[in-house]
Order: C-alpha cells, then structure tokens, then sequence
C-alpha cells in the first residue's frame, strides 16, 4: 500500500493532469477530478474505479454544474452511480441514484458521505411504492428530481 505522502501526491497529479486531458475545459474538468477523488476517498477505491460525465438531466448553466460519478466494485465489477450535485462544495454529500419505486426513472435514493452511509443504504430491502409516503430515509432533493418520469407523482411540475 501506498504511504499518505504518495496518495496524496497521486490525487493531485490526477487532477492536473485531468485538467489537461479533458474535453470540459479547465474549470468542469477541475469539478469532474475533484469529484472523483473525492468519491474514491469516501469509497476506498482506486481513482481507476471512478468515471465521472457530466449530467445532462440536471444541467444549469452556473458554475458548480452536476457531475454524475460512477464507481465500479473491483472485486464484483459491480457499478453504483453517484450525483455530485453541488461540485464546487467539498463537504456535500453525494446521492447514490437508483430507480423511483414509483416511475423507475434515475433520481436519489440516499445520501452518501462515506462507505457506511452506503452500506446502510444497501442494508435496506428496496422501498415499495406505498412506503414512500412513510419513509425519512430518502433525501430532501428525491422530491420533484428531474429524473423522475413527466407522469410520476414525485416529478418536477411547473
């Protein structure tokens, strides 16, 4: 294993070079890097087990646009997707997104700061469409998210 030193070194070498390569010009890629590691960080995976793209569901035109990250298990090949909704604020949480019990649209499920938030989540049989009404453990934004399909009660109306 690598000593802190060199991890440390590792994720800021990713994030220069990240600003080089990418095809988001230099401010979204310093989002799309930083949401990476600090995905892998919260996960304990490696920064070749995260992907990041933007998301064109959630997109604003300001900065600190939505990134969708996603992490593949390197034992299982397994993948979970996350949404950085915030970018620019280190200390959000990220939202694990799943299918709406209600519309299977991709919306938030849970909040996730670090691996045990994620294995809480994961600890709970999937909601049914009646709980909904009854359950605390989705977030805030599950609610009128732009995932949602135009028919679902939980979709955004305007």
């Amino acid at each position: 294993m690598a000593s802190l030193a060199e991890r440390a070194h590792a994720a800021a070498a990713f994030i220069r070079h990240h600003n080089v390569i990418s095809l988001h010009g230099p401010y979204r890629a310093e989002e799309h890097a930083r949401t990476a590691v600090r995905l892998a960080a919260a996960l304990g995976l490696g920064l070749d087990q995260i992907t990041t793209n933007p998301d064109w569901l959630r997109r604003r035109t300001t900065p600190g646009e939505p990134v969708l990250a996603t992490a593949t298990c390197p034992d299982t090949g397994e993948t979970y997707t996350f949404l950085a909704r915030t970018p620019l604020y280190d200390d959000e949480p990220f939202e694990l997104l799943g299918p709406c019990p209600q519309c299977a649209g991709t919306v938030p499920l849970a909040e996730i700061r670090h691996l045990a938030d994620l294995g809480t989540h994961l600890a709970h049989p999937p909601l049914k469409p009646e709980e909904l009404m009854h359950t605390d453990t989705l977030p805030d934004t599950f609610t009128r998210d732009e995932g949602h399909t135009c028919t679902c009660p939980y979709g955004e109306t305007l």
